[in-house]
């Protein structure tokens, strides 16, 4: 991708051609080319005004009904430990819910995500909270299956709640994000997420109303993720590497990227 302007502390989105472009939330331009199938996967959060009732349904009802994971109680204090000084990436942000919980002080954010609406909600609720500085905080409008812009800067840490079962095909397809995110990581970089499964977990029947509807959907793709392929892809791009599952959720920090 051709990207020669530095990057802004004004937010940032992708043009068509996928060179940078200084722009407001308010007046976004076109996002750079990407498939019908991601764009599915993103294009919820923009109706049913679904972000207004984001943090209640999914991380309250459906992450601790259907997924069997707490998010107050055990995914935020996961994204807390897992954020670092100096430059974080925020990726698939939804409404911001766990960055609102976590400590940013000396962190410049960045937040990247293919819907606008949630980059939006994101910015503005950190704003509104004294959590960021809006001028400070770099909003990209990005598929994050292509690399990064090359001017973006080096992250010292990168997070990934609830965005690898959105994202289309298989496993090895997904974490094909973790080979190039590694090269805008420190080389103490640490890199974490949360993901539902498909296999390896038995899911009660709420949660298998739920993947029915949001796989039936394009909302998710999701039914063959698996434990052992995710920590596969990480031990290869990274030096030390924690998983665990919660409920049908596979959780994960992993630093040192292998490049």
């Amino acid at each position: 991708m051709a990207a020669t302007s530095t990057l802004t502390r004004r937010p940032l989105t992708m043009s068509a051609s996928g060179v940078e472009t200084k722009g407001s939330a308010a007046d976004p331009q076109p996002s750079m080319p990407t498939s019908d199938a991601s764009a599915r996967g993103a294009e919820v959060y923009s109706r049913y005004r679904f972000l207004a009732v984001y943090d209640w349904w999914v991380l309250g009802i459906v992450s601790t009904y259907a997924w069997a994971c707490s998010v107050p109680s055990f995914t935020v204090p996961w994204c807390r430990r897992s954020i670092r000084k100096g430059e974080h990436l925020d990726i698939g942000v939804g409404t911001g819910y766990c960055l609102t919980k976590a400590d940013l002080s000396g962190v410049k954010l960045t937040l990247a995500d293919l819907n606008q609406d949630s980059l939006d909600t994101t910015k503005n609720r950190l704003v509104a909270q004294g959590k960021v500085q809006a001028e400070e905080t770099r909003c990209l409008l990005h598929d994050i299956t292509r690399p990064l812009p090359p001017s973006c800067p080096k992250f010292n840490s990168i997070s990934l709640y609830y965005l690898l079962h959105c994202m289309p095909g298989p496993v090895p397809a997904k974490t094909a994000v973790f080979a190039h995110l590694k090269h805008s990581m420190t080389p103490d970089g640490v890199i974490s997420g949360t993901s539902v499964l498909g296999k390896g977990v038995r899911h009660n029947i709420f949660g298998r109303i739920i993947m029915f509807f949001m796989n039936r959907n394009g909302w998710f793709d999701n039914r063959d993720d698996n434990e052992e392929d995710f920590t596969e892809a990480l031990r290869e791009h990274f030096h030390f590497v924690e998983t665990r599952i919660q409920g049908v959720v596979f959780v994960w920090r992993a630093s040192k990227p292998r490049v």
